[in-house]
C-alpha cells in the first residue's frame, strides 16, 4: 500500500542518519580509551583501526535498537507537525493502522539486531580481546612511552625513557631498575633501540653509553660496569590464547547456552532483549510520537530519553537479579519487556478510543 511505503521510506531514511549519529557518539568514547591504551603502552598505535572496526560492531548492539526507537518517534512526529498525520486520520488511518508497517520495520532491525547481538558482536568482542592480548605481549618497546615508567615481561624490569622518537624504534635518555634475587640491578644509558636478529628473529634491546649497577641494598659491595654497548634479549611471552580468560560478553553464545551459571544465563538473556527490545520500543513510539502541529518535531524527544532510561535501568536491574538468583531463571527479564509492552498497547488503545469504563469509542482513524 502507498501509505505503508511511504511511512517505512520516512522511518528508514530517518533510521540511517539517527544511527550514524549515535554510532560515531559511542565510536568517540571508544576511540578516547584505546588511545589511553596506546599512551600506556598496551596497544600499539597501529592497532587502533583494526581494533576501533571491532568495537563499532560491538556498538551496534546498543546503537541499532536505539536508533530505531527514535527513527519511528521523529518521523511520526514529523507527520504530526505536518498535519499530515490528521489526513490520514480523516481517511480512517489512525495509530493502530500506522502500527503495522513500522513494525513490519522492527521485525526486520529485529533480525539484524538479533544476528549482531548473538554472533557479531560477541566474535568481534572476542577478536578484539585477542588482538589487545597479542598486541600488549609484542610490544614491550614500542609501548614505551617517554615521561613514565613502564614494567616490561621480559624480564628487565622497570624501564623509564626520557625521549623517544614517534615510532619508539629510537629511545633516549633511558634508566631502568629490576631484582635478580637479593640484588638490585640498575642500568642507564644515553641511547637505545630495538634490534631484531635475521637468523633467529629474536628481539633485542641495545644499549649505548651506559653504566650498569648491581648490588645489595646497604652492603657496600657495588658493582659498576660502564659499557659502549650492551644488549639485553626481549622474551616475548606471547599469552595462550586458546586459553585466554574472556569476559563473558566475548563468550560465544552456544557456550553461554551449555553454561548452568547464572551469570552466563544472565548474559544469553540480554542478548536476546537486545532483539525484544526492537519491537517494544517500536510499539512504544507510535503512540509517544503523537504531538500538535503547533508543539513540533522534538516535542516527545525528553519523554522518549526518559523512557529509554527507564527500560534499560528495569533491564539492568532484572539481569543483576538473574544473576544473583533472587528471580527464578523462567522469569529472567522477560517480565520487563512484558511490562512495557502491555504499557504501550495501554497508551495505543487509549490513542485508538478504548477507554476500559466504556469499552470503545470511535475516534476518526482508529
Amino acid at each position: 500500500m502507498i501509505i505503508d511505503r511511504y511511512i517505512s521510506r520516512e522511518v528508514s531514511g530517518t533510521f540511517v542518519a539517527v544511527a550514524l549519529v549515535l554510532l560515531l557518539i559511542t565510536l568517540s568514547a571508544s576511540l578516547v580509551a584505546l588511545f589511553r591504551k596506546v599512551a600506556t603502552g598496551v596497544l600499539p598505535g597501529d592497532a587502533i583501526l583494526v581494533v576501533l572496526g571491532l568495537k563499532a560492531v560491538v556498538n551496534l548492539e546498543l546503537v541499532l535498537p536505539l536508533a530505531l526507537f527514535l527513527a519511528v518517534l521523529l518521523a511520526l512526529s514529523r507527520l504530526y507537525k505536518d498535519s499530515e498525520m490528521i489526513a490520514l486520520a480523516a481517511c480512517g488511518v489512525g495509530p493502530v493502522r500506522v502500527l503495522r508497517p513500522v513494525l513490519g520495520l522492527s521485525l526486520v532491525f529485529a533480525f539484524l539486531v538479533g544476528a549482531v547481538s548473538l554472533w557479531l558482536a560477541p566474535l568481534s568482542q572476542e577478536t578484539s580481546e585477542r588482538i589487545i592480548a597479542l598486541a600488549g605481549a609484542k610490544s614491550e618497546i614500542a609501548g614505551l612511552a617517554p615521561g613514565r615508567f613502564r614494567e616490561l615481561r621480559s624480564g628487565i624490569g622497570a624501564v623509564y625513557v626520557e625521549e623517544a622518537s614517534d615510532d619508539r624504534s629510537e629511545l633516549r635518555n633511558l634508566f631502568g631498575q629490576k631484582r635478580e634475587g637479593r640484588r638490585q640491578v640498575i642500568f642507564t644509558a644515553r641511547y637505545g633501540y630495538q634490534r631484531t636478529d635475521p637468523d633467529t628473529g629474536d628481539k633485542y634491546l641495545v644499549l649505548e653509553d651506559g653504566a650498569r649497577y648491581e648490588g645489595e641494598p646497604g652492603e657496600p659491595d657495588f658493582t659498576i660496569i660502564e659499557f659502549q654497548r650492551h644488549t639485553l634479549r626481549l622474551e616475548e611471552r606471547l599469552p595462550e590464547l586458546a586459553r585466554l580468560d574472556l569476559r563473558r560478553s566475548a563468550r560465544p553464545t552456544r557456550t553461554l547456552l551449555a553454561s548452568a551459571s547464572p551469570a552466563d544465563l544472565a548474559e544469553f538473556q540480554s542478548r536476546v532483549s537486545s532483539v525484544l527490545v526492537c519491537v517494544v520500543f517500536t510499539v512504544l513510539a507510535v503512540p509517544l510520537s503523537r504531538t500538535s502541529p503547533r508543539r513540533g518535531q522534538y516535542a516527545r524527544l525528553a519523554v522518549a530519553v526518559l523512557v529509554y532510561i527507564i527500560y534499560s535501568n528495569l533491564l539492568n536491574v532484572a539481569r543483576a537479579w538473574v544473576q544473583r538468583e533472587v528471580v527464578p531463571a523462567w522469569l529472567g527479564m522477560w517480565w520487563v519487556h512484558g511490562l512495557m509492552l502491555a504499557a504501550a498497547l495501554v497508551l495505543l488503545a487509549a490513542q485508538s478510543g478504548f477507554r476500559p469504563w466504556s469499552g470503545w469509542r470511535p475516534l476518526p482513524g482508529r
